[in-house]
């Protein structure tokens, strides 16, 4: 996502278009381009939210399988809704394809060597303990496998507060004390529309992305693919000493096998 699409309200068409579409998409692709195809393979997501990502794959790749794994519950009536008013005819044709389990914050309840690929889009950057996360993807993943992970925006680039909703006030989440940033945005809209964004920011465990390379590692995971976001920013004063790799670099993708 760039500048120009970041909304200021939340648009209930636009969010549908840009998971179920474009995020959805982007996996395929990222994956496809390097002769993985979905078609028959067994996926989980890490973080499925509300869902949509996950019909978008199912719908637009064909796994034999999909499991959706989030803290929160995913309320399937909703994301039925949500499709049939998007002029999608029979939205769950199987239910045996998609399906959603709520899971901890740090284990997965799935068997070893389960699936061929587990992803995760716009999430890890909210996982509390990310190496136990990812140990336990490369505990559920094959051997043969592969991990796709997208993070945006990291938590040093200019929206990683995720309070853009909130407050219009680029890197606020770096120049301003977190005290004062979190009584500004208590109660207000978060970029997930079932958040509030002093929810969104308390949650972020500020990771960047030399720590999310340790982090992989630490796991038994290498990466093998990398696209890394950039945008163009002007940087304040007070950050001057950052590390460009953090304010300027705002997300990645990337492919990690088990090692």
């Amino acid at each position: 996502m760039d500048q120009a699409q970041i909304p200021k309200e939340h648009d209930a068409v636009a969010w549908w278009t840009e998971h179920y579409e474009r995020a959805a998409r982007e996996v395929i692709e990222f994956l496809s381009a390097d002769g993985f195809e979905l078609e028959g393979k067994l996926v989980a997501d890490i973080g499925s939210g509300d869902g949509i990502i996950d019909l978008g794959i199912v719908q637009h790749a064909h796994p034999a399988k999909l499991v959706g794994y989030d803290i929160r519950a995913t309320d399937v009536d909703a994301l039925r809704r949500a499709a049939e008013a998007a002029g999608i005819e029979q939205p769950f044709p199987d239910e045996e394809r998609l399906q959603f389990v709520t899971s901890a914050p740090d284990q997965l309840p799935a068997p070893d060597d389960e699936y061929d690929l587990v992803f995760s889009w716009s999430v890890f950057e909210h996982v509390a303990q990310p190496v136990r996360m990812l140990s336990e993807i490369s505990r559920v993943l094959r051997p043969d496998g592969f991990l796709f992970l997208q993070i945006w925006p990291l938590f040093g680039s200019r929206h990683g507060g995720h309070a853009w909703m909130a407050v219009d006030e680029p890197f606020a989440h770096l120049t301003r004390s977190p005290f004062e940033l979190r009584d500004e945005l208590r109660g207000r809209q978060g970029t997930d529309p079932t958040r509030t964004a002093d929810d969104e920011f308390e949650s972020l465990n500020r990771l960047t992305l030399d720590e999310l390379q340790r982090a992989l590692l630490l796991a038994h995971l290498r990466i093998s693919k990398v696209e890394l976001v950039a945008e163009t920013v002007h940087i304040p004063p007070a950050l001057a000493h950052r590390p460009l790799a953090d304010t300027v670099i705002s997300g990645v993708k990337l492919l990690a096998v088990r090692f």
